[in-house]
């Protein structure tokens, strides 16, 4: 498999660079590549592909269907500006894109979204993951069929995570400016809830019944943390000030912690590139499974730059002409992803 992601790559930024006016898109299916041109490259893999196949997408600002609607593998090239330079990052400008309701399986990594990801009203999409991704906001919307079994981990959010049409999943080591509302039955951990609203009436989390929050830093700067949440469980989180216990549980957390000076380097506002979001001191701050809290511990620690799993293009370098016997030289460097 790892073979075949390092010929993709190759394809990839080749068919990019020798042919300058359009983008590439790769469709690996049944053991078959093929490869996608002209003015909506995306849209036409993604129409040609079926449950199961991989759909590998080049850096760059490219078009993506309005609505994902098969269980299939996405790869972009990541999104993070330092370790897209040889790719560019792999950007949708679309205000929302909408997952179907015959998306089960779906897995997405690797790019950006300008506006959001909403999953079908009331529709009931099981074993979604979305990992490395950033994207505005994320809503469940509707209520009634639930979505089950959705992973999301590793991602920037930089708005509310609507969480009324899910039950039954995971948000993990990901980087949230904005708020959690309307879950049931979640597992919450190694978060960083960067969400500094002053108001007390809007809370970090709200209305997340019968859940599980561990290990996650949440920067709310007054108690107005958690709302309308009843049973759920809080254990080895970190705030700056005490939140209101209601029905839920809180065992063990960190509270009244100085969150100025938590981090290595962290301006107090919403998420940024340049910031560093490792703690100062990770041996003060362990959590349940015995590592430190926030987005750099537990099972998933946050990979450096979401680079996703697919080879990495390092370095691209191409000649602009041939030389005197005719030879194009071309550098490129790939380095191997583990996961």
């Amino acid at each position: 498999m790892k073979k075949t992601h390092l010929i993709l790559t190759i394809i990839c930024v080749c068919c990019i660079n020798f042919v300058q006016a359009q983008q590439k898109v790769a469709l690996h299916s049944n053991g078959t590549t093929t490869i996608f041109g002209g003015s909506n490259p995306f849209t036409e893999a993604y129409n040609a592909s079926a449950n199961g196949d991989t759909i590998y997408l080049p850096g760059g600002n490219i078009p993506f269907p309005t609505t994902i609607d098969k269980g299939i593998v996405i790869i972009g090239a990541g999104f993070y500006p330092d370790s897209t330079t040889a790719t560019n990052p792999t950007v949708s400008n679309a205000i929302t894109l909408l997952i179907g309701e015959n998306a089960d399986n779906l897995y997405m990594e690797g790019f950006e979204v300008n506006g959001a990801i909403n999953f079908a009203s009331s529709a009931n999409i099981d074993n979604v993951v979305l990992k490395r991704l950033r994207f505005k906001s994320m809503s469940y919307l509707g209520t009634g069929n639930l979505c089950e079994n959705h992973i999301v981990r590793e991602c920037v959010i930089t708005g509310d995570v609507n969480l009324s049409n899910c039950k039954s999943s995971m948000i993990s080591n990901c980087i949230i400016d904005g708020r959690i509302l309307n879950g049931i039955e979640m597992g919450i951990s190694n978060n960083l809830l960067l969400y500094n609203s002053a108001a007390f009436s809007l809370y970090t989390i709200n209305n997340v019944d019968n859940s599980y929050f561990s290990n996650n830093i949440l920067l709310k700067p007054n108690n107005s943390l958690v709302g309308s949440t009843e049973l759920s469980t809080f254990e080895k989180n970190v705030y700056g000030y005490i939140p209101d216990v209601g029905s839920n549980t809180f065992v063990n957390n960190y509270e009244g912690v100085n969150l100025d000076s938590i981090f290595v380097n962290y301006n107090g506002l919403l998420f940024n590139y340049s910031e560093n979001y490792q703690l100062v001191n990770p041996l003060l701050y362990t959590g349940t499974d015995g590592n430190e809290v926030g987005i750099y511990g537990g099972f998933f620690p946050y990979k450096t730059a979401a680079v996703p799993k697919n080879p990495h293009i390092q370095i691209k370098n191409i000649a602009p002409t041939t030389n005197a016997n005719g030879d194009l030289q071309i550098q490129i460097q790939v380095g191997a992803q583990n996961e």
